[in-house]
C-alpha cells in the first residue's frame, strides 16, 4: 500500500464544498471518482480540512492510498485527465503510511479578499467580496493585531462547531491594501468553520467604526457568536497554504 499527498487548487464557485454529499457535487466527490478511474479499486479521498461551498484553494492538501504502482508523474497527469477544469492536481508527492493531511498539519494561511472599486472585473469577481464603504485603515491594522496569539473562538465560529476545544493560535494577521483588491491575510496553527470569514466581517465593523479595535478581546472573553461580526460571503475565501 502507497500513501500518496497531493496538494491541489480549485475553483469552489460551482461545487457544495469539500465534503461528500448524496447528489451534489463536491470536492472531495469529484476527486474519489477520478481516483477510483484511475486505480480501478475503491479510494477514500482525505483533505486537510473542508472548505465550505464557494470557497477556493490555492494550495489544499489531500491524501489517497493505492496498491497501484505507476510513478507520481503518471498519477498527477492521468487524475487531472479525469478531473473537471474547476480542480487541479498540482503535485504528487510519496508520503509515510501514517501521514494525514489534517491532523499532521502545523499552520494554514488563507486569504479574504474584498474589491474596492466601484466596478468589480469580470475576472475577479467569483473570487472577491465588493466592498466600497470607507475603511478606516489605522482602526482596521489595531483590530487584525488583537487576533495574534492563542484565543478561544468560540465568538467567531458557527455556533453549530461540535469542537470542544475551540483554542487557536494565530502567528500573522495582516491586510495588503495595494490597488483594487485588499487582501486580509492570516496564519494560524488551525482554524473552525466560518472562523475566517467571521474575523474578516468583524475587522470590516472595526472599519467602519461599528465595532472599536479594543472591544475585540471582550468579545474573545464572552464567549457569544452574537457579539462577533457578520460572517462574510465565501466567495472571497481563498485557501492559500498547508504546512507541515
Amino acid at each position: 500500500m502507497r500513501n500518496l499527498k497531493l496538494t491541489l487548487a480549485y475553483d469552489g464557485t460551482e461545487f457544495h464544498g469539500w465534503q461528500v454529499q448524496p447528489e451534489l457535487r463536491t470536492i472531495q466527490g469529484e476527486l474519489q471518482s477520478a481516483f477510483q478511474k484511475l486505480f480501478n479499486h475503491e479510494v477514500k479521498v482525505n483533505g486537510s480540512g473542508r472548505t465550505d461551498a464557494g470557497v477556493h484553494a490555492h494550495g489544499q492538501v489531500a491524501s489517497v492510498e493505492t496498491i497501484r504502482t505507476m510513478d507520481t508523474g503518471a498519477v498527477l497527469h492521468g487524475a487531472n485527465a479525469f478531473l473537471p477544469r474547476q480542480i487541479r492536481i498540482l503535485r504528487v508527492d510519496e508520503a509515510a503510511l501514517d501521514f494525514h493531511p489534517r491532523r499532521s498539519a502545523r499552520a494554514k494561511t488563507y486569504e479574504y479578499r474584498i474589491w474596492r472599486e466601484d466596478v468589480v472585473s469580470p475576472f475577479h469577481c467569483r473570487y472577491v467580496l465588493p466592498f466600497r464603504q470607507p475603511l478606516d485603515e489605522e482602526a482596521l491594522d489595531k483590530g487584525t493585531s488583537k487576533f495574534i496569539g492563542r484565543h478561544d473562538f468560540t465568538s467567531f465560529c458557527a455556533t453549530a462547531v461540535e469542537i470542544e476545544d475551540r483554542m487557536r493560535t494565530i502567528f500573522e494577521a495582516s491586510w495588503d491594501r495595494g490597488g483594487a483588491i485588499w487582501t486580509f491575510r492570516i496564519r494560524g496553527s488551525g482554524f473552525l468553520r466560518y472562523m475566517v470569514r467571521t474575523i474578516a466581517g468583524t475587522l470590516l465593523e472595526v472599519g467602519l467604526g461599528r465595532v472599536r479595535p479594543e472591544a475585540i478581546p471582550l468579545i474573545f472573553e464572552e464567549r457569544d457568536r452574537r457579539r462577533a461580526g457578520p460572517t462574510l460571503p465565501p466567495r472571497g475565501l481563498h485557501l492559500i497554504s498547508v504546512e507541515y
